[in-house]
């Protein structure tokens, strides 16, 4: 039984180192981005800037999400440093992502466009996360997965260790 609760215990700590490491990953990960949500409509567009350093990274990544999605198509540019439409995309969808190629140093925007009726919209732009920032997120996926497993492994030992001393 003592060794059962050890299990349990060293189960337990890695499913918190794993919780631990994914909150930090998803930190780490989301650091550079832009993040920002308003309405959009025929007045209104959303834009939304970063400054992103072409020597860190090559690409940049968008996504999109409409709140309230109904079926209606917005537009999104990606604008470079010099002010020169780089990537258009037209959606009609809930959530869009998508990856550009970085030309240069410099301020970086997406522009959210709606020409129909009124919506809320949520924005991210900024440059592609590194290998080591995105294995991050990896790795403490296997620490929570291996955890939750010790733990559905002692729970049955300790059923099969009750059922023997109850015989």
């Amino acid at each position: 039984m003592k060794k059962s609760g050890t299990a349990l215990v060293s189960s337990g700590a890695l499913i918190g180192v794993g919780i631990i490491l994914s909150f930090y990953g998803n930190y780490i990960i989301f650091e550079d981005l832009a993040k920002t949500d308003g309405v959009v409509n025929r007045e209104s567009d959303l834009t939304l800037e970063v400054n992103i350093d072409n020597t860190k990274s090559k690409t940049g990544i968008f996504a999109v999400q409409i709140i309230d999605f109904k079926d209606q198509t917005i537009s999104i540019n990606i604008i470079d440093p010099q002010n020169n439409i780089i990537e258009t995309k037209t959606i009609n969808e809930e959530a869009y992502e998508g990856v550009f190629n970085l030309g240069s140093s410099g301020a970086y925007k997406l522009v959210v466009e709606n020409n129909g009726n009124e919506l809320t919209v949520f924005g991210v732009i900024g440059p592609e996360p590194d290998e080591g920032k995105r294995s991050l997120a990896f790795v403490s996926l296997y620490i929570l997965v291996i955890g939750l497993i010790g733990m559905a492994i002692v729970a049955i030992l300790i059923v099969i260790n009750r059922k023997k001393t109850a015989n």
